[in-house]
């Protein structure tokens, strides 16, 4: 990653989607200015809707040439299944369609070979994601990588079906090289229990089948509530 220690981003929870996406635009402007190319890989979940429906209103989104977008994981529905992530990137972060130049590379999760579906995707993946966007849940799981999951070992493969505990199940979802080998990495936190998890992984930093956030220790972390014990500088 870019940055060796972990960064902490605090806004005001009426700005956070806004302030969040301006977060994730800047990075990808300095990815494109360096290479004229930029690999960015979508999340799902509540907190990226929102952040998605901010990054489609800045006027930079629409001008990006060069992007590649991605899914760091996907639930085994059809594109257009409420549950897909696909299908909710286009109706927030592409309601007006992807823009010139840019390309949305799904994962075709649906597909009755799980396997293969995953071996696919993983090959289209390139060597390193640039940015990587990752929401958090209360239990930790970070994409579909959830805690004591046997994918948390997975050094190999670059994708891979697994199960989840909700409804659906089924998903596909990178692996830990993956999220370890990307240049950016942005967590998506707002709320006090996204909060409190962070604060667990000062706790063990170093537990990640208890706790996957743990891996992404050097990201930057976005969040609207304080960060109880620890200090937001570090």
């Amino acid at each position: 990653m870019t940055s060796s220690a972990l960064q902490v981003r605090k806004f005001d929870p009426e700005q956070w989607a806004e302030q969040a996406a301006r977060e994730v635009q800047g990075a990808v402007a300095s990815v494109l200015s360096e290479n004229g190319q930029c690999s960015v890989m979508l999340t799902g979940g509540t907190s990226a809707k929102r952040l998605y429906r901010s990054w489609a209103m800045m006027k930079e989104f629409v001008s990006l040439r060069g992007v590649r977008f991605y899914f760091g994981d996907e639930r085994c529905v059809s594109p257009d299944h409420a549950d897909s992530n696909y299908g909710m990137a286009l109706r927030f972060l592409f309601a007006d369609g992807v823009p010139e130049t840019c390309c949305v590379l799904r994962v075709e999760a649906e597909d009755s070979d799980r396997d293969g579906a995953a071996s696919r995707y993983g090959a289209q993946l390139p060597e390193r994601i640039d940015v990587l966007l990752l929401g958090v849940g209360e239990d930790g799981h970070i994409a579909s990588l959830f805690p004591g999951s046997s994918t948390l070992m997975e050094r190999s493969r670059r994708v891979i079906h697994t199960l989840g505990p909700k409804r659906p199940f089924e998903r596909l979802t990178i692996t830990p090289p993956v999220v370890e080998g990307a240049k950016f990495v942005f967590v998506l936190a707002p709320g006090r229990a996204k909060a409190d998890v962070l604060a667990k992984v000062f706790q063990k930093p170093g537990d990640v089948m208890g706790c996957p956030a743990c891996m992404v220790l050097r990201g930057t972390w976005l969040l609207d509530s304080p960060l109880g014990g620890a200090d937001a500088s570090c």
